[in-house]
């Protein structure tokens, strides 16, 4: 499982420059769950760059690679992502089934 978290910048009234959370999510496989904050600030169809796939993948390809590689899709300094990848009990669904990368076409 890969837990998310989306923080943003935000100005105070007093013009204070402050990150806040803006939204923690958990991707389970092809599975994402919202536990706190705004669902606006997750956008599934957002390639990133993967390099176990060697090119850009979106959720829809591989949702939990696509979660591991998230924080490298948001680097414009005004919203960003922290990834954490945990580890769950051995014999726990999530735990038992892995998928391999599809076999690269080069030559």
């Amino acid at each position: 499982m890969i837990l998310l978290q989306i923080f943003a910048n935000e100005i105070r009234a007093e013009g204070e420059l402050v990150d806040h959370l803006a939204a923690v999510f958990e991707v389970r496989g092809q599975k994402l769950t919202l536990t706190e904050g705004d669902a606006h600030f997750i956008q599934r169809g957002m390639p990133v760059y993967s390099e176990r796939y060697d090119r850009l993948i979106d959720f829809d390809a591989d949702g939990e690679e696509w979660a591991r590689n998230l924080p490298t899709a948001y680097r414009n300094g005004a919203v960003y992502v922290y990834a954490e990848e945990v580890l769950e009990p051995a014999g726990s669904p999530s735990s038992v089934s892995a998928s391999a990368p599809p076999a690269s076409s080069q030559a």
